[in-house]
């Protein structure tokens, strides 16, 4: 089974260039715990507005071993505009057909 950690974040436009710095930080930090899989790096949204990140994971138990802690879902992070996105994705073959 495979795991992916998907979410979107709506920075204020000054701050893209220093949340997606940031994001690659994160990334590298991440990318050295077990079960993991690859970080891809930070990208935008055509519009440039959104950027998202995604990490692959051999689970979602192997994610969250990984010690991140999901912000709350309604919180507006300063220098974002919007709560962030967020998507905890698993392999379909591994949760069934719907």
């Amino acid at each position: 089974m495979s795991f992916v950690f998907m979410v979107f974040h709506w920075p204020e436009p000054e701050k893209r260039e220093a949340l997606a710095q940031s994001m690659r930080e994160m990334g590298r930090g991440l990318a050295g715990n077990a079960g993991c899989v690859g970080v891809e790096p930070p990208y935008f949204t055509e519009e440039g507005d959104c950027l998202i990140g995604i990490s692959k994971w051999v689970s979602k138990d192997a994610f969250f071993a990984s010690g991140i802690t999901l912000r709350p879902p309604e919180e507006v992070i300063p220098g974002e505009t919007r709560p962030r996105a967020r998507y905890l994705l698993q392999e379909a073959e591994a949760v069934g057909a719907r």
